[in-house]
Parts: structure tokens; C-alpha cells; sequence
């Protein structure tokens, strides 16, 4: 099984942690309050397996998924069966390329972390801006480099986290490295999935790099790209954001 067979196969159960609908909640929430036309359709950008997807097309969105690896889009696709309103395709995020234009994008779970150079980091932004009506809105997630500096022995030290759902069992191992002069973390990963009743484990690494964000580059790099930060939260609960706050959550608006 290839990698990317590997984090297709798991990847609802590694996220399994997550409280999807209480994110879609969220995210509904935003395009209420800040978006400055009716949101009826959503491209999730770096959609995976369509966490976010299948749950906005429940809800009676017509939503269009986009993520680079083939395996994931396959998956999606499967698990959105049946749901007219839900479509998915292979296409990278710098360089979208679509005749339609949305009334939201979403990018979930740290996307634009890995957008480490500025040309990649703007072509990005330009190319979600693209897509987007004006007055559409753009949510995603991503880091705070104060906030990470701060809890920095927190994330430079070895961690081990589990997920479960039924009779599987998959155990994270999680080290970074954090170069506060590139604001970038190093991230060395490894899961080991195990079937409870059969006994196999499946065992796989990575590493990632990842950009971490000051809230003025963020500002400055969404204006260049044709947005207008509207909200900015530390999380999906929409607490306060703060300083000390490792992770952000970012509204802004399509000019």
C-alpha cells in the first residue's frame, strides 16, 4: 500500500478526534455573519476524504471538494455516494482553474501551512480568490508563531496521541522542531494503525514543514491576494484570539 493509499484508507480515523459537525456549525455561523452574499455553494480546498464536504452537502450546500492526492478524492467520492449536491476533483490549490465561482472557500486543518514560500503562499491565496465571488468568504486555519513560541517546550517534546473508532486503534508519534527565524516547524510523524480484533498494525512516517503566521503577514498577504480580514478566532469555539494563542481560525472576505 502506498502512502497515499495509507492516509486515504485512515484518514477519517485519524481525524477522528474532530467534531465535524460542531466545525460545520462554525462555519455556518461565518457565512451568515460576515459573508456579504447568500453562501449556497463552497469549494473546500484541500478537502481530504471530504470531511467538511459531505457534512455542508447534508446540509443542502452544493459543494465542490479539490485536494492534490488522487487517493483522497477516490475516497471522498465514495463516501459521498449518493449526494448530488457533492462533487470532488483532483487539482492543485495554486493553480485552480474553474469555470464557476463560489459563494465560500474553506481550507481546514492547517492547509496553507504548507505553503511555505511566499510565491507558493500567494499564487494560493490568488488562486482561492479566483474561485470566490465578491463578497464571498474564505475560513481557514493555521498557526500563530507567538503563540507556538511561547508553548515552544510543549511542541519540541515528544508526544504520543490515540484515536479510536470501533475495533480500530491508530497511536500518533509527534515531535516538531521550530525555527523561529524562518517561522517554520519541522514536524516528524508517525502513526501506527492497529485492528483490534484482528491484531495487524500498519505502521507509517512522515515529515512535514510547516509555515507559522504573525497576524500582520497574514493581513498583509490576504490584502495582496483581493481579501479583507473580517474575524480572526483561536478556535471553532470562536474563542477571543490572543497573543498566546498556538492556533487561529481566519475569516476574510473577497473584495
Amino acid at each position: 500500500m502506498s502512502s497515499d493509499d495509507f492516509y486515504a484508507l485512515y484518514y477519517d480515523l485519524l481525524y477522528s478526534h474532530r467534531d465535524i459537525r460542531g466545525e460545520t456549525d462554525f462555519l455556518e455561523r461565518v457565512f451568515r455573519e460576515h459573508a456579504k452574499i447568500p453562501v449556497r455553494s463552497v469549494i473546500d480546498v484541500g478537502c481530504g476524504t471530504g470531511l467538511h464536504s459531505v457534512e455542508l452537502a447534508k446540509r443542502g450546500y452544493r459543494v465542490l471538494g479539490v485536494d492534490i492526492s488522487e487517493a483522497m478524492i477516490r475516497r471522498a467520492k465514495e463516501k459521498a455516494a449518493g449526494l448530488e449536491n457533492a462533487s470532488f476533483i483532483v487539482a492543485d490549490a495554486r493553480a485552480l482553474e474553474l469555470s464557476e465561482r463560489y459563494d465560500a472557500a474553506i481550507a481546514m486543518y492547517g492547509v496553507i501551512s504548507y505553503f511555505t514560500s511566499d510565491g507558493d503562499l500567494l499564487r494560493f491565496l490568488r488562486s482561492v480568490r479566483g474561485v470566490l465571488r465578491e463578497g464571498g468568504v474564505f475560513v481557514f486555519d493555521t498557526w500563530n508563531v507567538l503563540g507556538v513560541l511561547e508553548k515552544r517546550s510543549y511542541y519540541e517534546t515528544p508526544s504520543t496521541h490515540f484515536r479510536k473508532s470501533g475495533s480500530m486503534l491508530a497511536v500518533k508519534e509527534e515531535v516538531w522542531r521550530i525555527d523561529a527565524l524562518e517561522q517554520v516547524a519541522y514536524a516528524d510523524i508517525s502513526w501506527s494503525v492497529i485492528d483490534l480484533r484482528s491484531g495487524s498494525v500498519d505502521v507509517r512516517s512522515h515529515s512535514l514543514k510547516l509555515r507559522l503566521f504573525t497576524i500582520r503577514e497574514l493581513r498583509h498577504f490576504l490584502s495582496d491576494a483581493g481579501f479583507e480580514v473580517a474575524a480572526m478566532f483561536e478556535d471553532y469555539a470562536c474563542r477571543p484570539l490572543a497573543e498566546s494563542s498556538s492556533e487561529l481560525v481566519v475569516v476574510a472576505v473577497a473584495r
